[in-house]
């Protein structure tokens, strides 16, 4: 072959890469429709809920049926993109986009499965997931009712891959069925608990206990105390080590509602009985759902923000919401 025409052939074989279509780890594209949230409460034009500030929010639909239950939520430090995991075991990925610092979209967003082989819903239940402050390649997935409540995986650009199972004491494998493993949360650096893990159930296996039980990873358990028959539903450290619990209340006379506590860092360990101020509880009188995964990071003014997302359970009576919050200075 002459050189002119190898030089073509490179050529040809660039453009070919450059413009081939994505690969299977990129997740397939997925439209959303975005309606933004400007006021978290429905009848009041405050912005400040108890200690936090809201910043906005955004309600997604989409007419894929792979959409919808987002159980754990993650987001980088700048806090631009998000990582969440549904209770049927799918991930989506996108950029949240802001106007005036608050939040108004999610763009490029993309789906695909967390597992590689077909799985039933009890098998691909994901609650949460999280990634190692200490090394972000890598994290670890809460599963509410599988025989391994715990995945640890590496990221392939971007995605969740290499899922293997990690040791956990066996309580927290004999979790009440659909009361199981919720949330994983990793200590920051600072912490007593820097470099370790802390996983944290939804109810006590005894549905009437007044404790919800919380495990840390290698270094025994503790309790959190249970609450006006609130559920947990997440567990986020923050950066000064203290950590949050986001919790979930449904009845059918008051509806759905939402609580976060705090939760002092200092005072998790094991055997420890845990209990923590009420930064924030709201109703059926703010734009709350089933509200189910916790994020935090830190802006760029230095604000602790919360970054909340609601299951809808595929339920057309329910609805998908990105909410924002920044923690109070008082």
């Amino acid at each position: 072959m002459r050189k002119s025409a190898r030089r073509a052939a490179v050529v040809l074989l660039l453009l070919a890469a450059v413009h081939a279509p994505a690969a299977a780890f990129a997740g397939d594209p997925i439209a959303l429709n975005v309606r933004t949230i400007e006021r978290f409460g429905i009848a009041r034009e405050t912005t400040r809920f108890g200690a936090l500030e809201f910043l906005g929010g955004i309600d997604l639909t989409s007419r894929d049926r792979r959409f919808g239950g987002l159980s754990g939520i993650e987001i980088d430090a700048e806090g631009r993109t998000v990582t969440m995991v549904s209770d049927d075991g799918y991930v989506v990925r996108g950029n949240l986009a802001y106007e005036d610092g608050t939040l108004s979209g999610l763009n490029d967003a993309r789906i695909r499965p967390l597992f590689d082989d077909p799985r039933s819903k009890h098998e691909a239940d994901a609650e949460d997931i999280a990634l190692d402050p200490a090394d972000p390649s890598r994290g670890l997935i809460a599963m509410e009712r599988r025989a391994t409540p715990l995945l640890s995986f590496r990221l392939d650009d971007g995605w969740p891959a290499d899922l293997e199972p990690v040791d956990v004491p066996e309580a927290a494998r004999n979790l009440r069925y659909n009361r199981g493993l919720e949330s994983v949360a990793y200590a920051p650096a600072g912490s007593p608990l820097a470099g370790r893990a802390v996983i944290v159930a939804e109810r006590a296996r005894d549905g009437g206990s007044e404790t919800v039980p919380g495990w840390i990873l290698g270094g025994g358990s503790f309790a959190i105390r249970r609450r006006d028959a609130f559920d947990v539903t997440s567990a986020r450290f923050l950066p000064d080590g203290d950590l949050l619990i986001l919790e979930r209340r449904f009845t059918p006379i008051s509806g759905v509602a939402m609580r976060i506590r705090r939760i002092d860092g200092s005072a998790i360990r094991d055997g420890a009985e845990l209990d923590g101020e009420v930064l924030v509880e709201a109703g059926m009188t703010e734009q709350i759902d089933n509200m189910e995964g916790l994020a935090v990071h830190e802006d760029r003014d230095g604000r602790v923000v919360l970054t909340i997302v609601s299951d809808d359970n595929k339920s057309i009576l329910q609805r998908t919401l990105i909410l924002q919050f920044a923690l109070a200075d008082d």
